[in-house]
């Protein structure tokens, strides 16, 4: 039995002896922000990075120019782990997500338990994920096939506390087009005016939402709703994105929605057509297993955390394509934070804190964590086997059994 205790402590030696360069590459992606499924510069720095460390890579995965794999095989028998990168930007904000925090320490965290000589079985995987922003680049990657033979993978996200589990809600996307008939806005009567379908539309949701648990969340915008007010609109589009604790839920929200807006649309003798934007970003489940080692990891570390009970009943609502991956394999993200409690994520406030003095210390130190969790996964096959055993457990429940599920 390989002894893990010290194995770690050369995970944190390693990482503290690249320490500068760590910071430099999430420096460097920060400065040059890219939108999704366009961080040519991210991409090719992580992948350069990751060969330059003996990491065989593989660019351009999954139909997506920015999507990545690297793999560095230790013994041909033993789990596949694999640490997941994001390195998108927001349009104007920048990096305020922190993903440049999540693809460097994700990259890092590799290659420095790639860098231990002895005692690890099975192969390190990182898969960089473009578009976390948007359509969400995991999602290709799971139908792509890229986490079939995947055992365990982590990942992490800068937040406003620090928690071994983060909980993510489901998401759901909406665009809304309806369409009437011109007329003067004298002769109202003679067109059918499509603005004031997709208004009503949006109007109902303060109906609708008394009859849906108080877990659901929303936001819309108006895209387009005429040209003048001197001319009915003979077409208006708009978009909704919703969110709830669970995909169950969702899908009910969802379907009441769309009735609500074909109503109106027949009401008012307009068409209405609806279509998701972007792919359902599912719940995330919880891996008990996986939660305990970055636990034990923090706490070996000095950082201090709240439980994972804690965080479950948070009223905070962020999405992110990760829950997709949480259903397919053991997975575990925590949130690491970049300062204070009142700090938001997609405002130029986090985007700075992301490099800042806090920010650079949250980067190095989860980064030993992820590192260092790894080391539990690939040095002790109790650990990947009862994560795989217990992630089986809510599989076969159908993920309606699952501990720690967000409670709002």
């Amino acid at each position: 039995m390989p002894d893990l205790v010290a194995q770690k402590e050369a995970v944190i030696k390693a990482v503290d002896s690249v320490r500068s360069r760590i910071i430099e590459v999430s420096e460097t992606i920060h400065a040059n922000p890219e939108l999704g499924l366009n961080e040519y510069k991210a991409s090719d720095l992580l992948t350069s990075e990751l060969a330059e460390h003996g990491f065989k890579v593989e660019r351009g995965i999954a139909g997506m120019p920015t999507a990545f794999k690297a793999v560095l095989t230790k013994t041909r028998d033993g789990p596949n782990l694999a640490y997941l990168a994001e390195y998108d930007a927001l349009p104007q904000v920048g990096h305020g997500c922190g993903h440049n925090i999540i693809g460097t320490s994700a990259v890092f965290a590799a290659i420095t338990l790639g860098a231990l000589n002895e005692g690890l079985r099975g192969r390190i995987t990182v898969l960089g994920t473009p578009d976390e922003e948007g359509a969400g680049g995991k999602i290709p990657i799971i139908k792509a096939g890229f986490f079939d033979d995947v055992d365990v993978a982590i990942m992490h996200h800068p937040w406003n506390y620090t928690s071994p589990w983060m909980p993510t809600v489901g998401i759901a996307s909406l665009k809304f087009e309806f369409t009437g008939k011109p007329a003067h806005y004298s002769t109202p009567h003679r067109g059918v005016n499509a603005l004031d379908g997709l208004v009503l539309m949006f109007a109902s949701l303060n109906g609708l939402r008394h009859g849906f648990r108080h877990d659901v969340v929303y936001g819309y915008t108006i895209d387009e709703g005429g040209i003048s007010p001197s001319i009915i609109p003979e077409r208006a589009r708009g978009r909704l994105w919703i969110k709830s604790t669970d995909l169950r839920n969702l899908s009910e929200v969802v379907k009441r929605v769309e009735v609500s807006a074909r109503g109106i649309a027949d009401s008012l003798g307009a068409k209405v057509t609806i279509e998701h934007e972007y792919p359902l970003f599912e719940e995330s489940i919880p891996n008990l297993t996986l939660i305990e080692a970055f636990s034990r990891n923090f706490t070996r570390l000095g950082i201090p955390f709240k439980p994972p009970e804690e965080t479950a009943r948070s009223l905070v609502y962020p999405s992110t394509d990760y829950g997709n991956v949480s259903h397919v394999v053991p997975s575990a993200s925590p949130a690491i934070s970049l300062g204070s409690p009142t700090l938001s994520a997609h405002t130029p406030e986090f985007r700075d804190a992301t490099i800042s003095t806090l920010g650079k210390e949250a980067l190095i130190g989860i980064t030993k964590a992820m590192a260092m969790t790894g080391v539990d996964v690939l040095g002790s096959k109790d650990l990947a086997d009862a994560a795989k055993a217990e992630f089986q457990r809510y599989k076969a429940s159908g993920f309606t059994k699952v501990p720690l599920t967000p409670i709002y």
